[in-house]
Parts: C-alpha cells; structure tokens; sequence
C-alpha cells in the first residue's frame, strides 16, 4: 500500500498511540511508520532495507515492536470485521482451514511433518461466503488442525439462526460437533475415512472460498515465510493484512 486514504486514517489514526509528553525528541510521522510496516510486509523486506522516506528502520520497527505488544492490531482487525459485518446481510455461512509455513527462526514454531520435520507454523483462517478473513491465528506446526478451530469457534457468539461452518476432512471429529452445537453452528465437515471407512465420502460445498483467501494473502512476501522470532510479530503482520482485506471488502474506504 503506497498511501493511505483520508477517510481508512482516520478509522485507524485513533488506535495508535501518540507521544503524550513533549519532554525529548519529536515523534516521528506515525502515519509513515505505519506505511513503513505495510511496505516490508508487502515486500518482504528486512527492516534494515526500508527506504529513508518512512524513517529509520530502528525507528520505524521500534514502533511496530511497541504497537504489537500493545494489542494495536488487534484492535484495528477487530474494526474491520465490525465494518464489513455490519454491512453483510447473510451471515450464515463460514469456512475454516490451514496453511503451514517455513519458519526458521520463530521460537514458536514446530517441527512440520509434512515437510521433514523442519520449522513450521500454521495459519488459521476463518472467512465468509465471499472469503473475507474475519478471525486468524498462529499456531506451531505440529498441532493437529482438529485442535485449532477450537479457539476460534469459542470467539463467534451464539446466534438464534442456525450457521453452518465449512471445513475439510481433519475437522470430522465428535468433540467439534458438540462444540459447534452449542454456538448452534452446523460442522459440515468432509468425511474422515481414516476414523470410520464404512463412511461414505462427503465433502462439503464451496471450501476453495478459504483457499482463495489464502492465494490473496500471499500477494504479501512478508507472509510466505515467517521470518520473525516471535509469534506476536508475525502475528501482528497477518492482522494487518486481513484488515486491509476487510476494509476493502467493506466498500468504505478508497
């Protein structure tokens, strides 16, 4: 992103925190600093190389070090799914999957064994009908996917309609179903012959929205391999990147 919008600064200006006290140095542009971010994580850049116009790197990751361990992006993820939902009629349908990527340096990854136990991490998604990423997370690589969409289904509220959520064969377990019945979602889960091969094969409709979610992320070099150490950064990254995927999708802002 080379710019930002008046009206998508103003919605994000009030989630970032300013210098309260003129004791010091003058803070930097914090508009810049947020361009600097969305420049390395479109690019994939290391921080050293980010071009002088948006400050100096120390500078610039230092901010964006300081706004993850303040939740910031958290926030303005949660801005986002509020302005996209609030303009969505049909909320009744939802996907869930994961994506496992080289981390080679995060303190939280695990060892992948679909890719000879080297360092991985898992993203986890969960989007609408038109594939807007509405909830993510990150998880070591050697957590068995049944054990992610846990967390995510227990952050929906519970609706009188009835939901139905999407997903592939490693979500066909007993204790999902139950889980997803109290927040009166439907799983619709593709068999999982491995447990019953009496079963016939079902798979459910319309999934490849969530792949597709994940081919649009991917246009963010920052995201294709997890460079950072901790799990709050890269973190952070995928936040923003869904934000801006929201806010796009939310036909609010230019």
């Amino acid at each position: 992103m080379k710019s930002i919008s008046s009206d998508l600064w103003n919605e994000i200006e009030k989630f970032l925190p300013k210098k309260k006290y003129k004791i010091g140095r003058p803070e930097k542009d914090i508009k810049q600093a947020l361009l600097g971010i969305m420049y390395i994580l479109k690019n994939g850049s290391l921080w050293h190389e980010l071009p002088e116009k948006f400050g100096k790197p120390s500078t610039v990751h230092g901010k964006f070090m300081k706004w993850c361990r303040l939740g910031i992006f958290q926030k303005i993820i949660k801005c986002a799914r509020k302005y996209y939902m609030q303009r969505q009629k049909h909320k009744s349908w939802f996907a869930f999957d994961t994506l496992v990527k080289k981390a080679p340096l995060a303190n939280f990854s695990g060892n992948n064994p679909t890719d000879r136990s080297k360092k991985g991490v898992k993203q986890t998604i969960l989007v609408d009908k038109n594939g807007a990423p509405l909830y993510v997370d990150l998880a070591p690589a050697n957590v068995h996917d049944s054990k992610l969409l846990q967390p995510i289904i227990q952050k929906l509220r519970r609706s009188k309609n009835k939901r139905i959520l999407a997903a592939d064969s490693a979500f066909d377990a007993k204790f999902l179903y139950q889980l997803c019945a109290k927040k009166n979602i439907q799983l619709d889960a593709s068999t999982n012959v491995r447990r019953n091969k009496n079963k016939q094969k079902y798979y459910p409709k319309g999934r490849w929205v969530v792949e597709r979610t994940f081919g649009w992320l991917a246009c963010y070099r920052g995201l294709k391999i997890c460079w950072a150490k901790s799990k709050i950064s890269h973190l952070s990254f995928l936040q923003i990147a869904c934000s801006i995927q929201l806010f796009k999708m939310s036909g609010v802002f230019v």
